[in-house]
C-alpha cells in the first residue's frame, strides 16, 4: 500500500467551498483513479491534512491519465479553485511498513 499526505491550504473566505467540494472529490478520485479512499484532519494550528491511500505507488502515479465523470470534475474544479495552490503541497509519499487500520467499504452516495 502506498499513502501521499497532503496540506491543503483553501483561499480566504473559501474554506466552506474546500469542505463540500472534498468529499465528492475523494468518492471520483476513488471510483475513477483506484484510490483506496482517504481522510482529511485538521490540525491544532488550522491546517488541513489528508491522508490518501493506494494500492500502490504505480495506481497513485497514472490516476492523473484517468478522468472521471463531468460532476466529479466539476466538484475537482471548485475545489481546485477553492485552493491556495502555491501553498497547497504534498508533505509525504510513503510506502506502508505495518498496517493496523480497521477497513469497511467506501459509502457512495447515490
Amino acid at each position: 500500500m502506498f499513502i501521499v499526505m497532503f496540506e491543503f491550504v483553501p483561499k480566504t473566505g473559501k474554506e466552506a467551498v474546500f469542505l463540500r467540494a472534498w468529499p465528492k472529490v475523494t468518492q471520483g478520485i476513488y471510483l475513477f483513479h483506484g484510490s483506496l479512499g482517504s481522510r482529511l484532519h485538521k490540525d491544532e494550528e488550522g491546517r488541513w491534512i489528508a491522508y490518501a491511500q493506494w494500492p500502490d505507488k504505480a495506481t497513485w502515479e497514472q490516476a492523473a491519465a484517468n478522468s472521471m465523470s463531468e460532476d466529479y470534475e466539476q466538484q475537482r474544479m471548485q475545489m481546485h479553485d477553492a485552493l491556495n495552490l502555491e501553498a497547497t503541497r504534498i508533505l509525504y509519499k510513503m510506502d506502508v511498513a505495518c498496517d493496523y487500520l480497521q477497513r469497511r467499504p467506501f459509502a457512495l452516495d447515490s
